[in-house]
């Protein structure tokens, strides 16, 4: 889709300013962030820590939503991406282990450390230590984070209904199919560089209503999709969705009525998305910040000196 998004409809696309965002809340989806970090092998603590503070100086209020348990709708995806991280994890196990008692040339050296890059970046792994240092930072910034009971993506979308947040940063394109009026999409594994993407342009430039975008995604395959539906290109499902879809008979089956009512978030509500100790944190608001474990924070992992000046800035 992404692809699809830059060629076919450019001006739904562009480069972010934050200036134009001044004074908004930003819903952050923390996870796929820390994955992609940690696929090149960055600090995932100070990836989000320069994303903070490009934030507090731009006058944008982030709040940082983290996935809770595996939604039952997409246990064969999760199951997919776990079978595959786990042959990935194996495969560079044996290629450090030959590297380390086997004699190569520089070359095959260099090919084999390249493979072994290659695979972490599919299959990256982050700790609970990783959330954990994470949570403590965010806390110590003051700024709200909350986990969701399933995806951090439902808890997302419900705010972006209610007017709770103005956009969203993540790399799943399924956010705009959620309705996500703005999606900021991280374009560099460090954060670093950000484009954004206005859903009302976007389905504008497509000539489609909000229903039948949801639909085309639906047919060109998102994590709600039914399992063995055979997919179309974007520009197939585009047109078939402009047509009018009727899911009751295209599928006797209801699952893609239902994935679609999903994405749309019909009859979602937040008590459904997010658990009681949790409700309470989001009632209690924004904590208070700890200037000395910033401190701590900033001396620790060697951040430049102007950071915890922007960290210390008033939320």
């Amino acid at each position: 889709m992404g692809t699809f998004i830059k060629t076919r409809v450019p001006q739904a696309r562009k480069a972010l300013r934050f200036a134009e965002h001044a004074g908004e809340t930003w819903g952050i989806d923390c996870s796929c962030l820390l994955y992609r970090a940690r696929g090149v092998s960055l600090s995932v603590l100070t990836v989000i820590a320069s994303l903070v503070v490009r934030l507090r100086r731009a006058k944008i209020r982030p709040i940082f939503i983290f996935d809770g348990k595996t939604p039952a709708a997409k246990t064969d995806v999760v199951d997919k991406r776990r079978i595959a991280r786990v042959a990935a994890q194996k495969e560079m196990e044996e290629i450090r282990s030959e590297l380390t008692t086997v004699d190569h040339t520089e070359l095959e050296k260099a090919e084999l450390e390249q493979r072994c890059a290659t695979l972490q970046k599919k299959a990256p792994t982050v700790s609970t230590g990783d959330r954990d240092d994470i949570k403590k930072f965010l806390y110590s910034a003051g700024i709200l984070f909350i986990t969701a009971w399933e995806e951090a993506d439902d808890v997302l979308a419900y705010l972006c209904h209610k007017g709770e947040i103005q956009a969203v940063i993540s790399t799943d394109m399924d956010m705009l199919a959620r309705g996500v009026p703005c999606l900021i999409v991280p374009e560099t594994d460090d954060a670093t560089v950000l484009t954004e993407i206005s859903l009302s342009h976007l389905l504008s430039g497509l000539g489609l209503s909000y229903t039948q975008f949801v639909d085309a995604c639906m047919l060109m395959g998102s994590d709600y999709t039914a399992k063995g539906w055979r997919t179309l290109d974007p520009r197939s499902a585009i047109e078939v969705a402009r047509r009018g879809i009727d899911w009751s008979t295209m599928d006797a089956s209801g699952s893609m009525s239902e994935g679609a009512a999903l994405l749309r978030g019909e009859g979602t509500s937040w008590d459904a998305i997010v658990g009681e100790k949790q409700r309470v944190k989001w009632d209690l608001g924004i904590p208070k910040k700890e200037p000395e474990n910033l401190v701590f924070f900033s001396t620790e992992h060697k951040w430049p000196a102007d950071w915890l000046h922007a960290l210390l800035l008033p939320t």
